[in-house]
């Protein structure tokens, strides 16, 4: 279901689908905060799994995307680190340019594509406020993988009450 398309389902079953995943963002959110980490962390990996539609092949491409993109946070944290005692106030924008310049270069490296699920690492780094450290992006990474995995079981839950059955890792973007 998206938001743009009114619901094909009777009320009962459309208003059960809602619940479903309101329980399942809800354990996930429990799971998460249990181990100490981040759930906005948790639910950016949810969004950027989702950005595929309900492909699962797309949805861990995004997800790869999404990896690399906190990667690509840390790297330029230390590239403005680095760069403030000679550019001062300058480093962070000229950090930033070359970041958004990468990603934009990566999106012709299939299946690996997609810049938002990039940007969606990215944003997960910096909010998070973490240090530039490999331990960061190992919270932010199983936060992102446990929103990820969050939207899968979401998506397998939507398609069953829709009477579609379990999904085929599919090589386009929409599994029909």
């Amino acid at each position: 279901m998206s938001a743009a398309n009114p619901p094909s389902l009777p009320p009962l079953r459309f208003h059960a689908v809602s619940l479903a995943v309101a329980a399942i963002a809800g354990v996930s959110t429990f799971g998460a905060t249990s181990v100490m980490l981040p759930p906005p962390a948790m639910f950016l990996g949810w969004v950027a799994f989702s950005l595929a539609g309900p492909s699962l092949r797309g949805g861990f491409a995004n997800l790869g995307s999404f990896l690399m993109g906190l990667v690509f946070g840390l790297g330029t944290a230390l590239t403005i680190t680095a760069l403030t005692p000679a550019l001062g106030g300058l480093a962070t924008p000229v950090a930033v340019s070359g970041v958004v310049v990468l990603v934009l270069s990566l999106r012709g490296l299939a299946p690996f594509n997609n810049p938002l699920a990039y940007f969606l690492g990215l944003t997960s780094f910096f909010y998070s406020g973490l240090a530039p450290a490999q331990s960061s992006f190992s919270i932010l990474a199983a936060a992102g993988a446990i929103g990820a995995a969050s939207a899968a079981i979401a998506a397998l839950a939507e398609r069953f009450v829709h009477g579609q059955g379990a999904p085929k890792f599919a090589a386009g973007p929409a599994v029909e």
